[in-house]
């Protein structure tokens, strides 16, 4: 009798504290992979990798089966660069590049109990997603003896962005150990987060290509909650 009046009554009215870890992984069903930008002669290409995003969550009950959810992010986007001239010869380059981000998301969250101690959960809203700095990367290919410097660099289009997001997953909640959730999200902003400048150098002269980057991506969501043994004795008692 005690576990299920843990499971309906535990978070009534409480604040739960937890922290979260979500690599970021590229999806091309979601158009998250790869972005291009070209010329008659020369292609510049972005391609995400693996990515690392974590930070702290606060969830608030706000009903019976919902939730209020925010929180602080730290976000690091990596992204494989990838130049190629085709001009009077064909010269290929390849650069890493990072972009930095901060986020705060509100999301309304619903739960169904799908056992004693399991939960299915949804939710969605937005996040303020903030972008503290810049980045510049520069490569150099040699061909017969003519030098060829590839650079680009990358601006925010602003120092703040709205974004929507959305998740899915799955949480058991233990009595005495806290909570552990295992889903994942959808993070997408309402426009492009920055934009990124490639150059080409030869002594024949430079071209330019400029590639404007979406920021989406889709992420795999570890979180636990803390266990508070004073509010949870209290709640199990009631």
């Amino acid at each position: 009798m005690s576990g299920k009046i843990f499971g309906q009554n535990s978070t009534a009215n409480e604040f739960k504290f937890g922290f979260q870890l979500r690599p970021i992984i590229p999806n091309a069903y979601l158009n998250t992979a790869i972005e291009t930008a070209s010329s008659p002669n020369f292609t510049y290409s972005a391609k995400s990798n693996v990515g690392i995003s974590f930070g702290a969550i606060i969830r608030k009950p706000i009903g019976k089966f919902w939730n209020l959810e925010t929180g602080l992010n730290f976000v690091k986007r990596s992204y494989s660069l990838g130049f190629n001239l085709n001009d009077s010869v064909q010269v290929n380059s390849k650069q890493n590049m990072t972009f930095i981000a901060y986020e705060i998301p509100i999301q309304a969250l619903i739960y169904v109990r799908l056992g004693k101690a399991w939960y299915m959960n949804a939710s969605a809203g937005i996040s303020l997603d903030f972008f503290p700095s810049e980045t510049e990367t520069f490569s150099s290919e040699k061909v017969d003896s003519t030098y060829y410097d590839f650079s680009q660099k990358t601006y925010r289009i602003k120092w703040s962005a709205l974004a929507a997001q959305s998740n899915l997953g799955f949480e058991y909640r233990t009595e005495k150990q806290g909570y552990y959730y295992i889903g994942a999200s959808f993070h997408r902003p309402f426009g492009r987060i920055a934009g990124s400048q490639a150059t080409v150098e030869t002594t024949a002269g430079s071209e330019r290509l400029w590639l404007s980057l979406s920021g989406s991506y889709f992420s795999v969501d570890l979180k636990y909650f803390l266990y508070d043994k004073y509010k949870t004795k209290k709640a199990v008692i009631e």
